[in-house]
């Protein structure tokens, strides 16, 4: 099989992971789009002139593929800095909640005898 439609392969393998991707298992599915975006890669490498009509055909597939999968990664990505934000939030509110006043400010002008 050559590098081009074992990429293209790959590429598809990709997208239909990300799109059936469920909130249970989020990273053992990302760890898996990890390591088959490096093997892409390493096909992408491969990717050598002269080409087969099979191989052109499969390349603007791949294009068109790649275009889509880009903007799912790009989704998959909001996603997780996302959570990541909610989760900095919470951790936030909740050394607020317990030491309310380990943030106040003392200007001088009234002093909290609880402090």
């Amino acid at each position: 099989m050559s590098a081009v439609l074992q990429c293209l392969s790959i590429t598809k393998v990709l997208i239909d992971r990300i799109q059936t991707m469920e909130e249970a298992n989020r990273e053992e599915t990302i760890t898996v789009i990890e390591s088959l975006l490096a093997e892409r890669e390493e096909w992408l490498r491969d990717i050598h002139p002269p080409f087969t009509k099979e191989e052109v055909a499969a390349g603007k597939e791949m294009l068109e593929l790649h275009k889509e999968l880009s903007s799912l990664l790009e989704n998959l990505h909001r996603y997780v800095l996302r959570d990541l934000n909610a989760i900095q939030i919470k951790k936030a509110s909740a050394a607020k909640y317990n030491q309310p006043y380990s943030h106040m400010r003392n200007d001088g002008v009234f002093y909290d005898k609880k402090q």
